[in-house]
């Protein structure tokens, strides 16, 4: 048995805390699931009925392994203590670091990061200003998928090892205020982010979140070597009529802007290396 991490965990628990177990033989063998006769006995019974009656044949026939362990993920995240997490689907833009003994649902995303270097950038305005370009929607909700908001954002490129290091430790910052606050309001990142985003909430705690997230977005845009563009952090309502505390419409798409020029120059040179060899 393994935890077993949801969307719904993601958001709404203040530690992110998986909220249920599932029984997962990883990779093994019938003969070694078989050394769990408790365990497997409950799949059978349970699991394998309805995986004689899907259209894939490796899941028909390995009915006893979990259909979405994701074998490449696993290798990815190998050796990490956490990861970074976000649900694919969600209207705000918030992700946590997590353990990795765990089974991920699959509508939880993954980042094979560890660092808060990680953190910060993608959690960063940048990152959010490309999710919201590229990323898919459902009703109100951001739906996150790799090959869009992921596979083609352009990372910083030079940053100096001092703008890398003030990143970091914005984002280990930021990340630790947040889940110190989480705890003691017992609130998960979802109701956390409604008070950072409502004007009217003036707590010391909320207050002191947005001005982190500030020098956070600072310190990513200094990676850039982007230092010349003033972000102007406010309360302004977005598409949706809705409030946010957020980078100025204008800064927002000079970002795009400088996201989308920096994104075309890497697919350039990666061509060039291509065609060279």
């Amino acid at each position: 048995m393994l935890p077993y991490l949801t969307g719904e965990d993601v958001n709404s628990r203040p530690d992110q805390s998986p909220s249920r177990c599932v029984i997962c033989f990883f990779d093994w063998s019938l003969e070694k699931a078989e050394e769990y006769p408790d365990l497997l006995s409950i799949v059978e019974e349970r699991v394998k009925p309805e995986r004689d009656r899907v259209k894939e044949k490796h899941e028909r026939e390995r009915w006893w392994l979990f259909a979405r362990y994701r074998v490449d993920m696993r290798e990815a995240i190998a050796g990490l203590d956490r990861v970074l997490v976000r649900s694919r689907v969600s209207e705000l833009h918030m992700l946590a670091f997590v353990p990795t003994n765990m089974v991920y649902g699959d509508v939880v995303m993954v980042f094979a990061f560890d660092d808060d270097y990680h953190f910060a950038l993608l959690q960063s305005n940048a990152h959010e200003a490309w999710v919201r370009r590229n990323a898919s929607t459902m009703r109100t909700d951001i739906r996150y998928t790799p090959t869009d908001c992921f596979d083609n954002f352009p990372f910083p490129q030079e940053q100096s090892a001092d703008d890398r290091n003030g990143a970091a430790r914005a984002g280990g910052e930021y990340h630790e205020h947040r889940r110190q606050m989480m705890l003691a309001r017992n609130l998960g990142l979802t109701k956390t982010s409604n008070l950072f985003h409502n004007p009217n909430c003036r707590d010391a705690d909320v207050r002191r979140l947005r001005e982190m997230h500030a020098g956070l977005d600072r310190a990513i845009l200094a990676c850039y070597g982007w230092q010349d563009l003033d972000p102007d952090h406010g309360f302004r309502q977005n598409e949706r009529s809705q409030m946010r505390y957020a980078i100025a419409p204008q800064a927002r798409r000079e970002v795009l802007h400088r996201l989308l020029d920096l994104n075309l120059r890497i697919a350039g040179e990666e061509s060039r290396v291509a065609g060279a060899r």
